[in-house]
């Protein structure tokens, strides 16, 4: 009974990190593909404020925090208001990074973006921005303009303690 009880639990465990893994693969593939649709389009925060393209600075409407916001161009193979440029963000939240989603470029007052969790059991995140061969920790605050950095790097450490640096250099 006990090897039974011993392969059953390395069984679980080994099912626990190919989830985690797995998770993290989906998170750097959605991530790498939000950055590499960034469009140079100055946005319309939620308080009027002019956005840049890249930023590390979240405008919630009233309320600022940090992480990563972008103005991405939409799905090119529709015909709808999916085609248009729309804003995202990542942020981390809890213990969890978290994928924000406005319906369109420019917000509307009072319009909440969609809160979508992409990764759990998060213990930190991090960006940093490449401008003129020289890293920062932040970039396009408001009122910067339309300039886009030449790459994102985004680090994360996962409770488990395994931190993972990726580098996404923006299309130009």
């Amino acid at each position: 009974y006990r090897s039974l009880a011993a392969l059953l639990d390395a069984r679980e465990a080994l099912e626990r990190d190919s989830r985690k893994w797995r998770d993290v693969a989906l998170f750097v593939g959605r991530f790498e593909r939000d950055v590499n649709a960034v469009v140079p389009r100055l946005a319309t925060g939620p308080s009027g404020t002019a956005l840049s393209p890249v930023s590390s600075l979240l405008d919630l409407g009233g309320a600022t925090s940090k992480g990563l916001a972008i103005t991405r161009s939409g799905a090119l193979l529709n015909q709808n208001s999916l085609a248009a440029p729309q804003r995202v963000a990542y942020r981390f939240l809890e213990g969890k990074v978290e994928r924000l989603a406005w319906s369109a470029a420019d917000a509307a007052p009072r319009l909440d973006p969609t809160a979508t969790p992409v990764l759990e059991a998060v213990r930190s995140l991090e960006f940093r921005f490449l401008v003129a061969n020289d890293w920062r920790p932040d970039f396009g605050l408001p009122g910067s303009g339309i300039t886009l950095p030449a790459a994102v790097e985004v680090a994360v450490t996962l409770e488990s303690g395994e931190r993972i640096t990726r580098l996404v250099a923006l299309p130009r």
